[in-house]
């Protein structure tokens, strides 16, 4: 009986300790849990997928393209300095279509995932850029690359107002 007890106790431990990793990791990759479509289907999402991808009519407003006061080009190039500026490693970069490939490497677990981006004209003056981020293992990102988005973003942002 003792036997099965300790037993019991250390699932429950190893359970806990499994459930701890798997929160703590998402609120270290801070996604935004509050907006919509809500924190219970957001966490669902960050459980049960490995990629994020830009869309126009996309449930999670962080997914949705937005419009920068650039051309294509230059959003291209911003895009460039944008990925160096994150130490992504560029695999390809091809300005006759506009895309990049790299890869992103998370800071503990060393995983890997794939990012591709392209440049696209949106009007007159004005460009939006098409992101995708996939992981190479699991099924699970834990909004890892959620996070790869928003700090692309982020860092795109700034290299266009240089």
């Amino acid at each position: 009986m003792k036997a099965l007890g300790a037993t019991i106790k250390l699932l429950l431990a190893i359970t806990l300790l499994a459930l701890l990793l798997v929160l703590g990791t998402i609120v270290r990759n801070w996604p935004p849990m509050f907006d919509a479509p809500g924190p219970v289907i957001r966490f669902g999402i960050y459980l049960t997928t490995n990629s994020v991808e830009t869309r126009v009519y996309a449930a999670r407003p962080e997914l949705r393209p937005r419009l920068y006061a650039a051309s294509p080009e230059a959003t291209w190039q911003a895009a460039k300095r944008a990925v160096d500026e994150l130490g992504w490693e560029i695999l390809h970069a091809d300005a006759d279509t506009l895309t990049l490939q790299a890869v992103a490497t998370t800071p503990v677990l060393r995983f890997q995932d794939d990012i591709y981006i392209q440049a696209r004209a949106a009007e007159p003056d004005l460009s939006t850029v098409y992101f995708r981020s996939h992981s190479r293992m699991g099924r699970a990102d834990l909004a890892a690359n959620t996070r790869h988005l928003l700090n692309f973003r982020r860092t795109l942002e700034q290299e266009l107002l240089r």
